[in-house]
């Protein structure tokens, strides 16, 4: 649809930005999790697509508060209202034996939502991704909650979401129920529980190089992994939206077991076993009560977390190193606002107090002492008092928001491994202001300003070492200041929907100021990771934009982008300074077209440069990666749909030979009438073998080649009603 951009995880933007909400009949019993609906709602069933732009979600709030964000309200027909409708799909096929099992059953009543699921495969999809949350605008707003430990042990095959179906080898299932119940006007109950199951392996290759100042650090290795995930959520919500009160408090559980088994060959032959399970509870609760142009909220948000994890190292000829990790955390952040209009100003005030109360005790044997520390036994309690004062403007084409949050934090840490107790007080203020200004209709522009005091990172504070994998190991710092940042973002907007054009750039440059600098030095066999104090600053500029065009001559809509970033950062490794620049450039292309009444194809080009240069010794990396997709649907007749996919991928690299790699997959479906469908597929018709690139990470190139899967042939039966 014109001016909507459904992106590959399946988010959603309108005119380049994030959706806030999607609505089903107007009432938003998914959340974030939309992707559920996208991709099991059928098409036949949606009557229209309503997008609201500039959507405040929250109805008491709408003249108080604006929002640079739309949404997205699905609208059903008649005859697939207040009725059960779903899919039932079996496929089976070969090389080996493969299943491709979905079913979903749901409904849309006026009091009542319904959506239930269940698929299960081993062909390569990536169940999970329809249950992620895609809503930016919920997950921007919980940044402020989201509370979450390190990934203190990285045991995991590296993957590639450029053609992450093709790479995956699994077994996976999906359980989903969701449900809706409308307890009176404005006045919702949603509940949400999901179960899924992913037994992966996966065959890869790899060659990563240190740049060290004078020389290079390469290591080989060939990876075999098998991974089993599991992941359990389930969350009850009830909501009350109107004119002048919001009530929500959402309730969720989430639970994960995650097991690796991984062998490596190469450089350094060796068995790694990971367990890392993961719980977490929360509750989150906010009542807000309007009169007239004033506003009171409260909001009190509790979360505890608890991640005991394991992972043993065995290398040739060397002692098991086992690494045991304990972390928990209880976390909690309760504030009040009050808001009240002033003509066209609204005026708020926000204050409240966020704390932790955490632990970490980790244990590492196998590895000498010669390394240092190799345990950690700490606790650390911080308490932080906060005062934010927003002031807002709305008028003739102009809206202006001016944020000026100040707060202060105490923090108590106690290492009982080291027998230290250090307390200290820390202050912060970070101004923003947004202004935007709607020339017409049609043209918008707006500018954001920051600047950002960066609160202490306390998960750094632990002084032992910690194994996070068989080659790499981290330590943390004990510092009272993280440095700050600023930024400038000016955006413009322009949209003519008659004409179906729309475009959207942006502009932005950033600086950044810290006191610590990130410090890679090398042993024989390990890379050591950890912080030194230095006055370290670095800068990004950015530049992105995108134009969308309908085009009658082609009967479809053609969409450009492109993204230029440079980064000027500097890092210590191997006890040397190093001054860097990083480039990227991204440009895509994507045509769709209904080039004859029985024929429309879709078309995407994606080309990337990566660059890296050290600026002390002259040198200068980069590579040039390319794909291509394309995909033409053929109509003979209403009950036939024959369907060819080509993708070419281009990866060259500086005095290296260019790689080339292209997959070719067929579609034959077939429709009866009484809703019924037969498919036949084959993925991967060349039968290629793996797949390989390039990439650069700061003063790290990494060259990885994988394998995909092999070819795929695929029969389905798909049952609509």
């Amino acid at each position: 649809m014109p001016g909507i951009e459904v992106e590959k995880s399946g988010a959603i933007k309108y005119n380049g930005v994030s959706i806030n909400k999607f609505y089903i009949e107007g009432h938003d019993m998914l959340g974030g999790q939309y992707g559920l609906a996208t991709h099991n709602i059928q098409q036949k069933d949606v009557g229209s697509v309503e997008v609201l732009q500039n959507h405040q979600p929250v109805k008491a709030l709408e003249d108080l508060s604006f929002s640079q964000n739309p949404a997205i309200n699905i609208r059903l027909k008649e005859d697939a209202k207040s009725r059960w409708t779903g899919t039932a799909r079996l496929g089976l096929g070969a090389s080996p034996l493969l299943w491709n099992v979905e079913s979903s059953l749901m409904r849309f009543a006026a009091k009542r939502q319904s959506l239930n699921i269940y698929k299960t495969n081993n062909i390569g999809l990536e169940v999970t991704r329809e249950s992620r949350n895609l809503n930016m605008a919920d997950i921007m707003n919980s940044i402020a909650n989201n509370y979450q430990f390190p990934n203190y042990i990285q045991v995991s095959p590296s993957g590639l979401t450029d053609i992450e179906d093709r790479l995956r080898f699994n077994k996976s299932h999906l359980v989903s129920t969701n449900n809706l119940w409308s307890l009176g006007k404005n006045w919702d109950l949603t509940h949400k529980i999901s179960y899924t199951h992913n037994r992966l392996t996966s065959d890869n290759s790899s060659q990563t190089t240190y740049f060290l100042e004078d020389s290079t650090w390469v290591v080989n290795e060939s990876q075999h992994a098998l991974t089993r995930q599991n992941y359990l959520s389930t969350e009850v919500n009830l909501t009350a939206n109107t004119a002048v009160f919001y009530f929500k408090n959402r309730l969720q559980l989430d639970m994960r077991w995650n097991d690796i088994d991984m062998s490596t060959t190469g450089s350094y032959p060796n068995e790694q076993k990971a367990h890392t399970p993961y719980y977490k509870l929360s509750n989150d609760l906010e009542l807000l009560k309007r009169n007239g142009r004033k506003a009171w909220v409260i909001n009190s948000y509790n979360l505890f977390l608890a991640s005991p994890s394991e992972l043993t190292v065995q290398r040739k000829a060397d002692p098991v190193a086992q690494q045991n990790i304990d972390a928990k955390a209880f976390f909690t952040h309760t504030n009040s606002s009050y808001s009240m209009g002033l003509g066209a100003f609204s005026l708020s005030f926000k204050g409240g107090l966020s704390g932790v109360v955490r632990s970490l005790d980790t244990d590492l044997t196998g590895l000498p002492d010669s390394l240092g520390i190799l345990t950690n036994d700490l606790t650390l309690q911080f308490l932080n008092i906060y005062l934010n004062t927003t002031m807002e403007f709305t008028k003739k084409g102009w809206r202006i928001k001016a944020d000026a949050p100040l707060s202060s934090a105490s923090y108590r840490y106690k290492n009982r491994a080291e027998s230290d107790i250090t307390h200290f007080t820390r202050l912060w203020f970070s101004p923003q202001l947004y202004t935007e200004y709607q020339f017409t209709t049609r043209f918008t522009t707006s500018l954001t300003a920051q600047i950002a005091q960066r609160p202490v990172e306390e998960q750094h504070f632990y002084s032992g070492w910690i194994l996070n994998n068989y080659r790499t190991l981290s330590q943390g710092i004990l510092t009272k200041d993280r440095g700050n940042s600023k930024l400038l973002f000016l955006n413009f907007s322009y949209k003519n929907p008659l004409q179906v054009f729309f475009s959207n750039f942006y502009i932005s440059r950033d600086w950044q100021y810290s006191p610590l600098i990130a410090n890679r030095s090398f042993t024989e066999e390990y890379v050591l990771n950890s912080y030194l104090s230095y006055h370290n600053r670095s800068s990004d500029w950015r530049f992105a934009g995108n134009i969308s065009k309908g085009l009658e001559a082609l009967k479809g809509i053609v969409t450009l982008r492109g993204s230029y970033s440079l980064s000027e950062a500097k890092t210590i490794q191997d006890h040397t300074v190093t001054d860097y620049n990083q480039e990227l450039w991204s440009l895509s292309a994507q045509i769709n077209s209904r080039i004859a009444p029985w024929v429309n194809l879709s078309y995407h080009l994606n080309y990337r440069q990566n660059g890296l240069t050290l600026k002390d010794t002259d040198t200068h990396s980069s590579n040039k990666m390319v794909s291509e997709s394309l995909t033409c649907n053929f109509t003979p007749s209403k009950s036939i749909i024959i369907r060819l996919t080509g993708d070419h991928y281009y990866n060259k690299l500086d005095k290296n030979p260019s790689k080339n790699l292209f997959l070719a997959d067929t579609e034959f479906i077939y429709t009866f009438r009484k809703g019924w469908e037969t498919n036949l597929s084959v993925t991967n018709i060349f039968n290629q073998k793996t797949y390989a690139y390039t990439q650069y990470n700061g003063l790290t190139s990494f060259y990885r080649e994988y394998k995909i899967r092999p070819r795929n042939v695929l029969a389905s039966l798909l049952f609509r009603f």
